[in-house]
């Protein structure tokens, strides 16, 4: 519902997540299998700049220990904190939260649309 998001842009997000989460519950279908990819390349994307920033903290606690750091911040625990905070895709981490039971989905209009057909 996108209950997170502000109400003035609440209604393309919820659109977005809807799309998001439509791909994800029919993955298996041939024609969603290349945005299935896509999908799945972003999050490992996203994934590698937590683990950097995670990598990043470690080596400022090695190179400065608990100190204070730049400017002032708490050092190794303000990037302790950030590290996961910070997401560039936020529609994708919330359709990564729900699952729809297969019994629950509705069925699709045009079936024959997204799978192969010979001609």
């Amino acid at each position: 519902m996108a209950e997170d998001i502000e109400a003035d842009k609440r209604e393309r997000r919820r659109r977005i997540r809807a799309a998001l989460l439509f791909i994800e519950s029919y993955r298996e279908l041939p024609l969603l299998a290349w945005p299935r990819e896509v999908i799945d390349s972003i999050v490992a994307l996203e994934q590698s700049f937590v683990i950097s920033r995670q990598r990043h903290a470690r080596m400022v606690e090695r190179v400065i220990g608990r100190r204070t750091g730049t400017g002032g911040s708490a050092g190794v625990d303000y990037l302790d904190r950030t590290a996961l905070r910070y997401r560039i895709f936020h529609d994708l981490w919330a359709v990564r939260t729900l699952l729809i039971r297969r019994g629950a989905m509705p069925e699709l209009r045009q079936p024959e649309v997204y799978g192969f057909t010979g001609g």
